[in-house]
């Protein structure tokens, strides 16, 4: 059991180590189809990059997909999804929220193509599940008690390990206490795939890498579509303006 755990544990810190900057990230967020799980998922949504989708499976009926496009939820295709189609901007990975004993259909699982990590929490109890999206998103501070306010749990219940909870946070007390780990969380953490790692070239044939792409910091444009941007008109005052600014 130690062994297994100690496992788990290598699996979820390989998966933090790769998600060091999750704000400069598009993450893959897909949850059931229920209120507390859709509430987290806008929530995060709201600080991070997402591509949020909602998922409803039902026996004998096709799959439901929808995504959050900021201001409204728009229905997602099968077929597109498996293609890519309903993104502007694709994520660099994917994290799926499952209900317990319901699995995610291999069908709902992202392509490598892509989509390069994938990752699952499988369960949507609230406590073990704001503890495993705080350790993938690598929460700060005022994201802990932003959540532990907000979803009425106590610091200590969602962050046992006082992830990025300086000593200055807490009362004298709490700061002579060995903080509890809470291992039994990481039954519900599961790695479908890790990134994939490139080898460096040799520096003789190293070739100029291109900048990464950034997402606008319009908070009107959202990943989720694949709409071309209006063209700006300037008037002949405006343009001249501007030559003059380059």
């Amino acid at each position: 059991m130690k062994i297994k755990v100690f496992s788990i544990l290598i699996i979820l810190v390989a998966a933090l180590a790769a998600s060091a900057a999750r704000k400069s990230e598009v993450t893959l967020v897909m949850v059931p189809r229920e209120d507390s799980t859709v509430r987290l998922g806008l929530d995060l949504a709201n600080r991070y990059p997402t591509l949020l989708i909602s998922y409803e499976v039902k026996p004998n009926k096709p799959v439901s997909l929808h995504g959050w496009s900021g201001k409204e939820w728009v229905n997602i295709s099968l077929d597109d999804f498996h293609a890519g189609n309903f993104f502007r901007t694709g994520p660099d990975s994917a994290l799926l929220i499952e209900e317990e004993g319901t699995a995610v259909p291999e069908t709902l699982i992202p392509p490598v193509g892509w989509c390069d990590a994938a990752y699952k929490i499988t369960t949507t109890q609230t406590r073990p599940l704001l503890h495993l999206v705080g350790q993938y998103y690598d929460f700060k501070y005022k994201e802990w008690q932003w959540f532990s306010e907000n979803y009425k749990l106590s610091m200590d219940a969602i962050n046992p390990e006082g992830l990025n909870v300086a000593w200055y946070h807490k009362r004298f007390g709490d700061n002579l206490k060995k903080s509890p780990v809470a291992a039994d969380d990481l039954q519900y953490w599961v790695a479908i795939r890790h990134p994939v790692v490139l080898e460096e070239l040799p520096e003789a044939v190293e070739e100029e890498t291109q900048p990464e792409m950034e997402l606008p910091g319009d908070p009107e444009v959202n990943p989720l579509t694949n709409a071309v941007p209006e063209a700006v008109v300037l008037s002949a005052g405006d343009a001249e303006e501007a030559a003059r600014a380059e």
